[in-house]
């Protein structure tokens, strides 16, 4: 860790400031959740930090100010709320990443408010980071379910995302569970792309521009944390729709960023290539089973996202909140 990084403890060891950043809208249950997750964080291979946990509530009428207001007074960590009232996830974390860099923390970390931690989060993410001398480092996020999810989506494990061996240097990170250091975004503007207000992909915007200025991203495997998915998530609709989300943003964010001829015929063939994948699958998904129907409609929503971001496309998959 840079020894010019955080200031002694009681054992002697640098405890750095860390900024636990939460964006919410309307989420009440998902943010008690997660702040008691939050207060069991343990510490053994790192110093333990010295923590804020900022809450940045999206809802222009502040419904989660009296919710936080009743989880600051056991919450292991000193809290801080602010609100912005401007519809979409970029303007709450920009209004985050503000009151971290007021509270001067050296470090931001960020996680959903529809996930929960496990206890070594934390520990394993400053630990990862200074092993590996990174200044991003990102982590598993695996799934849960508020209602038994139906055979074919666990068959299809359309919740399961990719995992790295630790160190493991990567192109891109996420905000559901991502520390970073705060120097990192000092020449973003933003740092979260306030156009793209409800379509998402902000985070893949921001590291994108991070990993392009040759910052170190890395994996830590043990930093895990658990996502709540409700039961309007496990449908082959909202499935759907997310693959084509997901790839219309990292379609536009790398038509944007990475603006060359032979990045886009890249991209062209991909998504071409995602589509003749779709229809392969497609009919072996009609007599197979729904899962690989589901799989086969997703590659073509998968490689039609892809199209569509070249275009400056987007879908605005946050006009919606899923979960309470």
């Amino acid at each position: 860790m840079s020894p010019d990084l955080g200031q002694p403890s009681s054992t002697g060891i640098a405890a750095l400031s860390v900024a636990v950043c939460i964006a919410t809208y309307r989420r009440p249950g998902g943010l008690e959740r997660l702040v008691d997750g939050l207060g069991a964080l343990q510490f053994s291979r790192s110093a333990q930090p010295l923590l804020d946990v900022i809450i940045a509530d999206n809802d222009p009428q502040g419904s989660a100010a009296a919710p936080c207001a009743e989880l600051a007074q056991t919450c292991r960590w000193p809290m801080v709320y602010v609100v912005d009232p401007r519809r979409g996830i970029p303007y709450a974390r920009n209004a985050a990443v503000c009151a971290a860099r007021e509270r001067g923390a050296e470090l931001i970390a960020f996680i959903d408010d529809d996930e929960v931690p496990e206890p070594a989060w934390l520990d394993e993410l400053l630990a990862v980071m200074a092993t590996y001398q990174a200044d991003v480092v990102t982590g598993p996020v695996l799934p849960l379910f508020e209602v038994e999810a139906p055979a074919w989506v666990l068959r299809g494990r359309f919740f399961e995302r990719p995992r790295y061996q630790t160190g493991v240097r990567l192109d891109r990170a996420y905000t559901g569970n991502v520390l970073l250091r705060a120097r990192v975004l000092d020449t973003l503007s933003g740092p979260f792309d306030e156009r793209k207000a409800l379509s998402g992909g902000t985070d893949t915007h921001l590291f994108l521009q991070v990993a392009d200025a040759g910052h170190r991203i890395v994996w830590a495997d043990g930093a895990v944390v658990h996502e709540w998915n409700p039961p309007s998530r496990l449908t082959a609709r909202w499935l759907v729709r997310r693959a084509f989300r997901a790839s219309s943003n990292w379609s536009s964010s790398e038509r944007e960023l990475r603006a060359s001829l032979p990045v886009r015929v890249a991209r062209i063939a991909k998504a071409f290539g995602r589509m003749a994948q779709g229809m392969i699958l497609l009919p072996l998904g009609l007599l197979a089973g729904r899962h690989l129907l589901v799989r086969s409609l997703r590659c073509l929503a998968m490689g039609a996202g892809s199209l569509a971001g070249l275009v400056g496309r987007e879908y605005d998959e946050y006009r919606v909140t899923h979960g309470s």
